[in-house]
């Protein structure tokens, strides 16, 4: 049986779905069966001994002028004769296609008012429905966008698998002072403690909120802390200004960091006093559990998949505004047993989240598709 795989995004920089990729090659090389491959599709050359897959894995670079959604339906479309299925790990799927598909749908977060440009409901939104609608089967990362695909995209209960997505296992707490220490010098320019935001700065992810948030701690408590926002300002938000404006710009540090290897990031989550996550939607975030399996304990909005994900091992908000967001993060740097008591429900509650069981639970819907 042979898998195609559409990698195109493991190019550049690997965010959300580039490092999912990523996890799901390497889990799969263990578990795959002796008469099953790989066919790994690339617009750019990757090297796959760079996760260490086997030879059951092809490379296959497919070079074009063209990217995203024109590189999958008028080049990736063209091979569908290739493979027994053609799972596609990033909400769209090349319409082209006439073999069997497995598309991921992580989210359907348009739902949420501002959570996107407005151009988003012309462009994205169309087109990720297309896919869910072509595919054999799609899979969602949590229950909640199970029901959220279902309603919205009219798509049938039965063809959406919850497949959970979680962290890499390699996601442990760092205890060595000294290397935390090394860490807050790297990146702080000083031995401060910090607040911890990791990931793109959506605009569903209210960046600006946890900055004012922060901004009042600083003045009204006089907390010690800076802010690190560690990961790509997709948007260009006036940060330093802003930071600026508030009275904040020698505390707030922003990071677009490229790591060579993703678990670089460990020690950053491991010394930070708490993780804050301030966002409107999502269908599962891949931070909020890397933080939780590093220790950090966490404060994020108690609702949709983000609810699901923490069930009790974080302290959430029902809205992330600057002052629910303020609120939160004073109770809790104010009360150690707190922290301490967020940290170990954390780590317990990691345990149910591993790209292991994430990418066999994959491999089982692509393989009855396959054979369907």
């Amino acid at each position: 049986m042979t898998f195609g795989f559409n990698a195109l995004r493991l190019s550049g920089q690997r965010f959300g779905i580039g490092r999912y990729i990523e996890y799901v090659l390497k889990h799969w090389d263990p578990i795959l069966r002796p008469d099953e491959r790989v066919i790994v599709y690339v617009r750019e050359p990757w090297d796959k001994a760079s996760i260490g897959l086997s030879d059951a894995f092809e490379v296959k670079v497919l070079p074009s002028r063209l990217d995203g959604v024109w590189w999958e339906n008028l080049v990736l479309g063209r091979y569908w004769r290739e493979t027994d299925v053609l799972f596609c790990p990033s909400y769209t799927v090349p319409l082209t296609y006439r073999g069997k598909i497995v598309v991921a749908t992580h989210s359907v977060n348009e739902l949420t008012p501002g959570a996107h440009p407005w151009w988003y409901h012309l462009t994205y939104r169309p087109r990720n429905k297309l896919s869910a609608r072509k595919a054999d089967a799609v899979i969602v990362p949590m229950p909640s966008a199970k029901t959220d695909v279902a309603r919205y995209y009219g798509i049938a209960p039965e063809k959406i698998d919850v497949v959970p997505e979680g962290v890499d296992d390699a996601f442990v707490p760092q205890e060595d002072e000294e290397v935390l220490r090394e860490t807050r010098m790297r990146y702080l320019g000083d031995d401060s403690p910090y607040i911890l935001f990791v990931g793109k700065f959506s605009q569903r992810r209210n960046i600006p909120a946890l900055v004012t948030a922060f901004a009042e701690l600083k003045q009204r408590d006089g907390i010690p802390h800076k802010l690190l926002l560690f990961g790509k300002n997709v948007h260009n938000l006036p940060l330093d200004e802003m930071a600026a404006d508030l009275g904040v710009a020698d505390s707030v540090v922003e990071l677009n960091v490229p790591l060579a290897d993703h678990r670089d990031v460990i020690p950053v989550y491991s010394g930070a006093d708490l993780f804050v996550h301030p966002t409107a939607y999502e269908g599962f975030s891949l931070t909020i559990c890397e933080a939780m399996a590093c220790g950090a304990p966490v404060i994020t909005v108690g609702r949709g998949a983000v609810a699901e994900i923490v069930d009790g091992a974080a302290l959430t908000v029902d809205e992330p505004t600057p002052e629910k967001l303020a609120a939160a993060m004073r109770t809790a740097l104010g009360d150690r047993d707190l922290r301490s008591s967020l940290r170990a429900k954390a780590l317990e509650r990691s345990k149910l989240f591993r790209f292991s069981e994430c990418a066999r639970g994959t491999l089982e819907v692509l393989r009855r598709v396959a054979t369907s």
